[in-house]
C-alpha cells in the first residue's frame, strides 16, 4: 500500500489555501496593469448596456446587452452583470475588472482543492492539482482577458454545484441546483454538470454500492428538465442556437478538424511555450490527415488509460474523464465562432490537473524501494514544473497588457493568422504609424484577399501617408470583391469620393457620393461633403 507523504504545511486546514492564493497573486498581479484589449472594447468599454444597473432585467432578455450593439450569438446574463457591477465599482478603470479576474480565478482553485480532497482526502494531492490549475500558462487567456469573465463565473458556479452534490444531503442537492443554473446563466458549458456528477456517481457512489443507483436516476432527472428549459430559452432570447454553419459545410469535416483541434489542445498543455490568441487550423477533409489521425489517437488513449487505472488510480480516472467532458461543449457540436481556443481550456484543465497530481503525489510517497532519490527527484520535478509555469505565466500576461502587445505578439506566434495582422494593422493606424499599418493590411490580404473591409482599411493608411493613388487602387479593389456588405461597400465608396475631392476632381466625388446616397438616402456625410464641394468649386469658379 501506497504511503503518502505528511507535509505538515499542507495537511493544516488554512495554510494550504493561503499559498495557493498567494500563487494566484503572484503569478497574476501584473495583469492589473493591463488595459481594456482585444473584445473588452465591445463588451466593456463600449457597451452602453452595462453602463446603467437599470439594464440587468435586459441581460435575461437581450442579446445586446453582453456584447453591446456588436449582437454576438451569446447568452450569458450573470457575466453581463458581473461587467455592469464592476462597472459600478471602478467605472472604466481596466485594473478594477483584472481584479475581479483574479479573484475569480483563486476562488476556483480553492474550490478545486476542497473538491479533489473530498474525493482523495490527501491534501499534498489536492494541493498540486490546484496548483498546476492555477498557475499552467493556458489560463492566461480566461484570467487576463476581462472578455472571458463567463468562464471563470461558469466554473464558479459549477464546482460549487459539485462540491453541493457531494454532500449527499438533501439541503446539498438544492443548492447543487440552484448553483447548477446559475453556472448556465454566466455560460452554456455548465450544462455538462449532469455528466460529471454521473462520473461522479459512477466511480465513487456504485462502484461501493449498487444498491444506490435506482434513487440516482431520479436525481438526474431535475438536472435533465433545467437543462432542456435553459435550451428553449437560449434559443427564444437568441433566436437560434447555432453561433454559424458547419466548418467545412457539413458535420463531417467539422468532427474531424475538431478531432484535430484536441491535438494541438494538448500540446498546448503539455509545451505551453507557443501560445497565441488566434490559432489558425486548416479545415480537415480526410480521415487520414495526419492530426486527426493523431487527435483520436489521443483520445482513445486517455479513454483506454483511464478505464484500465480506474481501480487503482479512480482520481485519474475521473481527472480525465472529466477533461474530455469539458472539451464537448467547445467541440463544435453545435457550431461555434471559434475552432481553438486557449480559453477552452479553462474547465477541462481542471479534470488534466487531477490526473497530473497524482503521479506527482506518487514521487513523493514515503514506501518506494529507494525512496530517498525518488522522493528527491520528485521534489525537484515538482519544483521545476511549478516555476517553469509560474515563468511562462507571468511573462505570458505582459502580452496582454495592450492591444498592441497582444497582436504584436500574436503575429509573431501565429503568422499565419489574417486576423492579427488586421489587428496589428489597426493598432499602428490609431498610433499614426501609416507605413506599418499598410505592411499589415498587405501581409492580411496576402492571407485572406477576400476580405474588402481590409482594403477599406488599407486604403484610409495610404491616404494617412498622402498615397492616394494607392488609396484609390485599394478601394476600387474592396468594390470587386464577392462578399463586399452593403455597409463596407458605402465606406469604400464615400473614401473614394474623398480620395477624389481632396485631388480636387469634383464631378468624379460628386457621382460617388451619388452613388453612397443610393444605398443609403439619408447618409450625413455624404450629403454634407456634397455641399462642401458646392460652396468650395462654386467659389473657385
Amino acid at each position: 500500500m501506497v504511503k503518502y507523504p505528511q507535509m505538515p504545511l499542507l495537511n493544516k486546514k488554512l495554510l494550504p489555501l493561503g499559498l495557493l492564493v498567494l500563487l494566484v497573486g503572484v503569478v497574476f498581479a501584473n495583469t492589473l496593469l493591463n488595459q481594456f484589449v482585444y473584445d473588452d472594447k465591445v463588451f466593456v468599454v463600449n457597451n452602453q448596456y452595462i453602463k446603467e444597473i437599470k439594464n440587468i432585467p435586459r441581460f435575461f432578455t437581450d442579446t445586446r446587452s453582453f456584447s453591446g450593439d456588436r449582437g454576438f450569438m451569446i447568452y450569458r446574463p450573470l457575466a453581463a452583470l458581473s461587467l455592469a457591477l464592476d462597472h459600478w465599482l471602478w467605472g472604466l478603470h481596466p485594473w478594477g475588472y483584472h481584479l475581479a479576474n483574479i479573484l475569480l480565478h483563486a476562488a476556483n482553485v480553492i474550490l478545486l482543492y476542497w473538491l479533489v480532497l473530498s474525493l482523495v482526502h490527501l491534501p499534498v494531492t489536492a494541493w498540486l492539482a490546484a496548483a498546476v490549475f492555477a498557475i499552467h500558462p493556458a489560463q492566461c487567456e480566461t484570467v487576463s482577458w476581462i472578455a472571458s469573465r463567463s468562464n471563470l463565473l461558469c466554473t464558479l458556479f459549477l464546482l460549487l454545484a459539485i462540491l453541493s452534490y457531494l454532500r449527499h444531503t438533501r439541503k446539498g442537492y438544492y443548492w447543487s441546483i440552484l448553483f447548477f443554473i446559475l453556472g448556465l446563466l454566466a455560460k452554456e458549458t455548465a450544462i455538462i454538470f449532469i455528466f460529471l456528477i454521473a462520473l461522479y456517481d459512477y466511480y465513487y457512489v456504485l462502484k461501493v454500492d449498487k444498491s444506490k443507483a435506482a434513487n440516482m436516476w431520479w436525481s438526474y432527472l431535475p438536472v435533465v428538465v433545467i437543462s432542456g428549459l435553459y435550451l428553449l430559452l437560449r434559443t427564444l432570447v437568441l433566436g437560434q442556437i447555432h453561433q454559424r454553419g458547419w466548418w467545412g459545410g457539413s458535420l463531417w469535416y467539422t468532427m474531424l478538424t475538431m478531432a484535430k483541434s484536441f491535438y494541438y489542445y494538448l500540446k498546448v498543455l503539455a509545451f505551453p511555450g507557443k501560445l497565441t490568441v488566434d490559432y489558425v487550423l486548416d479545415i480537415a477533409r480526410s480521415i487520414t490527415d495526419p492530426r486527426v489521425v493523431t487527435g483520436l489517437g489521443l483520445i482513445l488513449v486517455i479513454i483506454v488509460l483511464g478505464i484500465k487505472i480506474s481501480r487503482k488510480e479512480k482520481l485519474i480516472t475521473f481527472g480525465l474523464f472529466w477533461f474530455l467532458i469539458a472539451l464537448l461543449p467547445v467541440s463544435n457540436i453545435i457550431p461555434l465562432e471559434a475552432l481553438l481556443a486557449e480559453r477552452f481550456l479553462y474547465l477541462p484543465l481542471a479534470g488534466m490537473a487531477m490526473a497530473i497530481a497524482v503521479p506527482l503525489n506518487l514521487l513523493l510517497a514515503e514506501n518506494h524501494p529507494g525512496r530517498g532519490r525518488i522522493r528527491v527527484v520528485g521534489y525537484l520535478l515538482i519544483i521545476v514544473l511549478l516555476s517553469a509555469y509560474m515563468v511562462r505565466t507571468i511573462r505570458r500576461n505582459r502580452d496582454w497588457h495592450s492591444d498592441h502587445t497582444l497582436w504584436a505578439s500574436t503575429v509573431r506566434t501565429s503568422p499565419e493568422s489574417p486576423r492579427a495582422h488586421f489587428a496589428l494593422g489597426e493598432v499602428y493606424y490609431k498610433e499614426s504609424k501609416y507605413r506599418p499599418a499598410i505592411q499589415e493590411y498587405q501581409a492580411a490580404l496576402e492571407l485572406n484577399p477576400d476580405v474588402a473591409e481590409l482594403y477599406n482599411d488599407l486604403g484610409l493608411a495610404y491616404e494617412g501617408e498622402l498615397s492616394w493613388p494607392e488609396a484609390i487602387a485599394s478601394y476600387q479593389t474592396g468594390l470587386k470583391v464577392k462578399s463586399l456588405d452593403a455597409h463596407t461597400k458605402i465606406n469604400l465608396l464615400l473614401n473614394l469620393g474623398n480620395c477624389y475631392s481632396r485631388l480636387r476632381y469634383p464631378d468624379i466625388a460628386s457621382a460617388y457620393y451619388h452613388k453612397v446616397l443610393e444605398l443609403e438616402p439619408g447618409h450625413a456625410a455624404a450629403r454634407h461633403n456634397l455641399k462642401l464641394i458646392a460652396q468650395i468649386f462654386n467659389r473657385s469658379s
